[in-house]
C-alpha cells in the first residue's frame, strides 16, 4: 500500500515536475517569444491605423479642407511610420521594442518597398496640398474666370495611387510578420498542447476537487456570455451608425447606452461636423451650378430681345424655387425714363402683363434708385399677389436685386415666394444680377450694330437680286452667253468685294464699340484717351504710324497730341507744323475735306511734306480726317503708312467714327474743366461774400434760401451755408415773423423794385429781438426773368439804443427850456 501510496506519489510528482516543466518551459518560451515579436505586433497594429487614418486624410487633402492640419495629421504619422520601417530594416531600438535585423532577402524587399511607398505618399500628398487652381483667362463683364482643374486630378490620380501603394505594401508586411510570428509560435504550440493533454490528465483524477471551481467557472460563463451579448449589440449600434454616415444619411442617432459613453459623444459630434460641411457643399455646388448655367444661357443666341427676358426670369424664378418673378428694364429712349416690365414669370408659365414704373416709386424704383437690393419678408397688402387658377395669395418673402454693372444700374430683377430666401440665395441672386446686367448691357450696344447690319444686308439682298436679274438676262440672251458670262464674273467679282467690304465694316464697328467703352473716353482723360485711340486706329486699319493734332486758328498751327508708331510699338512725337510752311495741306483741312492720298509725294495736299517730313519718316501714304468741336474744325487724325496703301470707303468711315470719339473726348474735357473752373469760382464768390461786413442771404422764386454768407449762417445759428440751402423763414429762428418777411421778400420780386435801408425786428438763434437795417434788391437772369431776391442787413440795435437815448433827453431838455420861460415870464 505504501508503495502504491510511493509509486503513486511519486509518479503524481514526477508527473507534476513534468508538468510543471513543460508549462515553465512553455511560459519563458513564450516570454521570449511574445518579447521578440511584439514589436512587431505593434507596427503590423500601427500600420494598420495607419491605412485606416490615410484613407480618411487623403480624402480630405483632395478637397483641400482647411480644417486639416497638414502637418499633425499627414507629415507627422508618416515621418513616424517611415522611422519605424527604417529601424526594423535596420534592428534598432525604438518605442516599440527591439527588433532584429531581417536575415531573409523576402523581408528585406518588403521593407525598402514599404519604407519607398511611405515616402512617395508623403510627396504626392505635400504635392496635392500645396497645389491651388490656375486661372487660364481672367474674368471679363459677359464671362467668367477659366480654371485649370487638370493639374488638380492628375495630383489627386498620383495621391489614390499612392495612397494604394501604400496600403498594398503595409498589407504585405502584416501578413508577412504574421506569418514570421505563426512559424515562432508552432513548436510552442505542440508543448502548449502536450501541457494541456497532461494536465486535463491530471486534471480528471482529481475532476471532483474542482467541482465547485466548475460550478463558479458556469456562473462567470454566463456573466460573460451577457457581457459579449452587450458588446456584440454596441459593436453592432456603432457599425450601423457609421454606415448611416458614410451613406450620407447625417440624421441617424446611437443607442442610448452607446451615446452615453465618451466614444458616443465623439461619434455624435463628427456627424454634426459633416452634416454640417455636407450642407456648405450643397450649398457651394448650388451657387456654382447656378452662375454656371445663367452664363451658359447669357451666351445662348436668341432670336429677339424678348426670347432672351423670358429665359432669364423663368431660369431665376425656376432655379431658386420662387412662385413668381418680373424683369424691370430703365427705358432711356423717351424724354421720361421709366422702369418697364419686359418678362415675368409664375408657375411654370409666362405671364403677359404689361406695367410702367417711374424712378424712385414704389419697392422697385426705390431699389433702382438707391442702387441697393431690397429684401421684405413682411410685404405690403396691396403690393403683390400670386395667382392661380385656384386664387391668390400673398407671398412671404419678396426679394428686388438691382441689375447694376460698373455703377450703372440698368433695371431691377423681382422674385416673390411663399417661403423665404437664405443668405446664400440672395448671395446668388445678386451675382446672377451682376451677369444679367452685363448681359443687357451688351445687347443695348448690340441693338444700335444690329440697325446697321440690317442695312448692310438690305445692300446685300439687292445686290443679290441684281445678280438673279443678270442670270435670267443670260438664259434669254443666248447669242451673246459669252458676255454675260464676263458680266456674271464681274458681278461675282463685285460680290466677293462687298463681302470683304461688309466683314470689313462689322470689324470696324467692333472695334469702334470697343472705344466707345473705355473708362477715358467717357470721363474726358484727353492723354488717355488718345492713348487707346491711336493703338487701335493702327492696328484695325495696319498702319505704320497714327497721330491726332490740336488746330489753333489763330496761329495757323497744328500741334501733335498723340502719335503711335506701330512699326516699332512705342508712342513718339513731332514738331509743330504751321500753315506759312505747308499752306497747301493747311488749305484742306480748312476746307474740312478728307485727304486720300495713296501716293503722298504727289498729291495736291500733303506733296509739300515731302522733302521735310514723308522722306525722312519714310512715309508713302496718308489718311487724314478732321473732327471738329461746335461745328469748327478742331484738329487732325492722321494716318501713315511706310508703302503705298489703296484707302478705301471702309477705312475713311472708320476714321470718321473715330474722329467722332476724339469729339466726344474733347467736349467731355471741355464739361470738365468748365466743372472745376465753375466750382473754383464758385469757391471764389463765396470767399468774397464772406469778407462782406453785412449778413449777405439770397432766395429763389419760392421763398427757400439758396446761400449766405458766415456772418448770416451765424446769427441764424448755423455752422455753414450748406446747412442753410432749402430751408424757409419757418425753420429759422425768427419763425414767428416769417410771414413778414416772405410778404416783404415777394413784393421786392413782384414790383421789381429794390428797398434799401429798411429798419426791422429781427429774432436771432438765441431768440434776443434786435433792430437791422435791411437792403433787397432783385436778381434778374440774361432774360430779364427775376430768379431770386438778394438781402443784407447789419445789427443797428446799439445805434437804435443811442438814438433813443438822445431823443430821451432832448426831450428832459425841452421840459427844463419851458419851465425857465415860464419862472422868467
Amino acid at each position: 500500500m505504501r508503495n502504491r501510496a510511493l509509486k503513486f506519489t511519486l509518479g503524481f510528482a514526477i508527473g507534476s515536475l513534468v508538468i510543471i516543466t513543460l508549462i515553465v518551459f512553455v511560459q519563458r518560451s513564450a516570454i521570449k517569444i511574445n518579447k521578440r515579436n511584439l514589436p512587431y505586433v505593434k507596427l503590423s497594429d500601427g500600420l494598420g491605423a495607419q491605412i485606416a487614418q490615410a484613407n480618411l486624410w487623403v480624402v480630405q487633402v483632395k478637397k483641400s479642407d482647411p480644417n486639416l492640419n497638414f502637418d499633425r495629421a499627414v507629415v507627422e504619422p508618416l515621418s513616424n511610420s517611415k522611422l519605424l520601417l527604417e529601424s526594423m530594416y535596420e534592428g534598432k531600438e525604438t518605442e516599440f521594442g527591439s527588433f532584429e535585423p531581417p536575415d531573409d532577402d523576402e523581408s528585406k524587399a518588403i521593407l525598402k518597398e514599404s519604407i519607398h511607398n511611405v515616402e512617395q505618399l508623403l510627396e504626392t500628398s505635400r504635392a496635392r496640398w500645396q497645389a491651388k487652381p490656375r486661372v487660364i483667362e481672367e474674368a471679363t463683364d459677359s464671362t467668367e474666370a477659366i480654371v485649370d482643374t487638370q493639374s488638380l486630378d492628375a495630383l489627386n490620380l498620383q495621391l489614390e495611387a499612392s495612397a494604394k501603394g501604400f496600403q498594398r505594401t503595409s498589407d504585405r508586411l502584416i501578413d508577412h510578420i504574421e506569418e514570421d510570428v505563426l512559424a515562432d509560435t508552432g513548436l510552442l504550440n505542440i508543448f502548449s498542447w502536450i501541457s494541456i493533454v497532461t494536465l486535463i490528465g491530471s486534471l480528471a483524477s482529481v475532476g471532483f476537487i474542482f467541482y465547485k471551481t466548475v460550478d463558479k467557472t458556469e456562473k462567470m460563463e454566463i456573466e460573460t456570455k451577457a457581457s459579449l451579448d452587450r458588446q456584440e449589440r454596441t459593436a453592432n449600434s456603432l457599425s450601423s451608425f457609421m454606415e448611416a454616415i458614410s451613406s450620407g444619411n447625417y440624421s441617424a442617432d446611437l443607442d442610448d447606452e452607446v451615446n452615453r459613453g465618451t466614444m458616443g459623444n465623439t461619434l455624435t459630434t463628427m456627424r454634426d461636423k459633416l452634416k454640417a460641411n455636407a450642407e456648405e457643399d450643397r450649398k457651394r455646388n448650388w451657387t456654382t451650378s447656378g452662375l454656371a448655367q445663367i452664363g451658359e444661357l447669357l451666351r445662348t443666341s436668341f432670336s429677339t430681345t424678348q426670347e432672351l427676358f423670358d429665359n432669364i426670369i423663368k431660369f431665376v424664378v425656376k432655379y431658386t424655387k420662387s412662385s413668381q418673378g418680373g424683369l424691370f428694364l430703365l427705358n432711356d429712349s423717351d424724354t421720361k425714363k421709366q422702369l418697364e416690365l419686359v418678362a415675368c414669370y409664375a408657375y411654370e408659365r409666362k405671364k403677359y402683363l404689361n406695367k410702367s414704373i417711374d424712378i424712385g416709386e414704389g419697392l422697385v424704383g426705390q431699389s433702382f434708385l438707391e442702387a441697393e437690393t431690397i429684401y421684405l419678408i413682411e410685404i405690403p397688402e396691396d403690393y403683390i399677389t400670386i395667382t392661380s387658377s385656384l386664387g391668390g395669395a400673398k407671398p412671404n418673402a419678396l426679394l428686388l436685386v438691382p441689375l447694376k454693372v460698373n455703377g450703372k444700374v440698368f433695371g431691377i430683377l423681382e422674385i416673390a415666394t411663399f417661403g423665404k430666401y437664405e443668405p446664400h440665395e440672395i448671395e446668388l441672386v445678386e451675382k446672377l444680377a451682376e451677369s444679367i446686367a452685363s448681359t443687357i448691357s451688351t445687347v443695348k450696344i448690340n441693338e444700335s450694330t444690329r440697325i446697321l447690319l440690317e442695312k448692310t444686308q438690305q445692300q446685300t439682298e439687292e445686290m443679290r437680286a441684281q445678280e438673279e436679274e443678270m442670270r435670267q438676262n443670260m438664259e434669254e440672251l443666248e447669242a451673246t452667253q459669252e458676255e454675260m458670262r464676263r458680266k456674271e464674273k464681274h458681278i461675282q467679282t463685285m460680290l466677293d468685294s462687298e463681302k470683304r467690304r461688309n466683314e470689313i465694316s462689322n470689324k470696324n464697328r467692333q472695334a469702334i464699340m470697343e472705344l466707345s467703352k473705355k473708362t477715358d473716353i467717357q470721363e474726358g482723360n484727353w492723354d488717355g484717351a488718345l492713348d487707346k485711340m491711336t493703338i487701335a486706329i493702327a492696328k484695325q486699319l495696319s498702319i505704320s504710324r497714327c497721330s491726332v493734332w490740336t488746330y489753333y486758328p489763330a496761329e495757323k498751327r497744328l500741334s501733335c497730341d498723340k502719335l503711335f508708331d506701330n512699326s516699332h510699338k512705342k508712342f513718339d512725337t513731332e514738331e509743330d507744323w504751321y500753315g506759312k510752311d505747308y499752306p497747301g495741306y493747311f488749305e484742306a483741312i480748312t476746307s474740312e475735306e478728307t485727304i486720300l492720298a495713296k501716293d503722298a509725294h504727289t498729291h495736291m495736299a500733303t506733296r509739300e511734306l515731302a522733302e521735310k517730313y514723308l522722306i525722312q519718316r519714310g512715309v508713302q501714304s496718308m489718311l487724314v480726317v478732321p473732327y471738329f468741336n461746335e461745328g469748327k474744325i478742331t484738329g487732325t487724325i492722321c494716318c501713315e503708312n511706310q508703302e503705298q496703301k489703296e484707302w478705301t470707303e471702309e477705312d475713311v468711315e472708320f476714321l470718321k467714327s473715330c474722329s467722332d470719339l476724339v469729339t466726344l473726348t474733347y467736349n467731355n474735357r471741355r464739361i470738365k474743366t468748365t466743372l472745376d473752373k465753375l466750382s473754383d469760382d464758385q469757391e471764389t464768390m463765396q470767399t468774397i461774400i464772406d469778407n462782406i461786413p453785412r449778413a449777405v442771404f439770397w432766395k429763389g422764386k419760392d421763398l427757400k434760401f439758396q446761400g449766405c454768407n458766415k456772418i448770416f449762417a451765424q446769427v441764424a445759428g448755423l455752422k455753414s451755408y450748406h446747412d442753410l440751402v432749402g430751408r424757409t423763414d419757418y425753420e429759422m429762428p425768427w419763425r414767428e415773423h416769417g410771414d413778414a418777411y416772405r410778404a416783404d421778400d415777394l413784393a421786392v420780386m413782384n414790383s421789381r423794385k429794390a428797398r434799401l435801408d429798411l429798419e426791422e425786428k429781427n429774432v436771432n438763434n438765441e431768440g434776443k429781438v434786435s433792430w437791422v437795417l435791411t437792403s433787397k434788391v432783385p436778381v434778374m437772369n440774361k432774360h430779364g426773368e427775376i430768379v431770386a431776391v438778394l438781402g443784407m442787413f447789419e445789427d443797428i440795435t446799439e445805434r437804435k439804443a443811442k438814438e433813443a437815448d438822445i431823443t430821451s433827453k432832448l426831450q428832459e431838455l425841452e421840459t427844463l427850456r419851458k419851465l425857465v420861460e415860464k419862472r422868467n415870464n
